[in-house]
């Protein structure tokens, strides 16, 4: 039976803890039960300063992380759903070998990850078109637009968000509306309208990563 979310699996966005960094985009981890992470201060370091191990937990009939109590308390990233594979990092920047991620989205530390198989960089659009579907944060009372600037003319739109990402347009993402949605929350159906994802640096979006 897959672990439950109220014990390992928590997800973690930047809604949550209002991040002061939205960085150059995600940093996603490809784990499995051998999988071992090592962060470090800097990239001059030998020594990780933090690290987490990965192990196939027979109890629970699911992968999960040697001492997770322990390592929440440092540990806050963007994403951290096991029970689907989603291990996320808001990436501050990168070189040749590293990233520079966010490790806790409460106060913004971030740690030094070497790149590596196990690594996979995308932009906010590029994570933001595989997500299962977007909404508005319902206290923005944002408009959904014709086009990528707030002069252009409203589209009238009721119902429930349940949207997906078409593309992106510096703070604009383009929307439709998902097949799967529900017609019954939905009257409005798009198949191309605008609003804004972010605005500096706060996330104007929730996002979902699954049903």
């Amino acid at each position: 039976m897959r672990l439950q979310l109220t014990t390992i699996l928590f997800l973690l966005t930047i809604n949550l803890y209002g991040q002061s960094d939205l960085g150059i985009g995600l940093v996603s981890i490809n784990f499995d039960d051998k999988t071992v992470l090592n962060f470090y201060e800097s990239q001059n370091d030998d020594t990780p300063t933090k690290t987490i191990e990965f192990f196939d937990d027979k109890s629970i009939k699911s992968w999960n992380i040697r001492n997770l109590d322990e390592q929440e308390k440092w540990l806050k990233p963007e994403v951290l759903w096991l029970d689907y594979s989603s291990f996320v990092f808001i990436c501050k920047s990168q070189t040749n070998n590293w990233f520079e991620v966010i490790v806790n989205n409460e106060n913004g530390k971030s740690f030094w990850l070497k790149k590596s198989d196990t690594t996979k960089f995308s932009s906010w659009e590029t994570y933001l078109k595989g997500m299962f579907d977007v909404s508005r944060l319902s206290d923005q009372n944002q408009k959904i637009r014709k086009l990528p600037n707030d002069s252009s003319e409203e589209i009238k739109y009721s119902g429930q968000d349940c949207f997906q990402v078409k593309s992106m347009n510096g703070d604009w993402i383009e929307i439709f509306t998902a097949d799967y949605c529900d017609e019954s929350n939905t009257q409005t159906r798009i198949k191309s309208g605008w609003i804004k994802w972010r605005k500096g640096n706060e996330l104007l979006i929730v996002y979902s990563i699954t049903d």
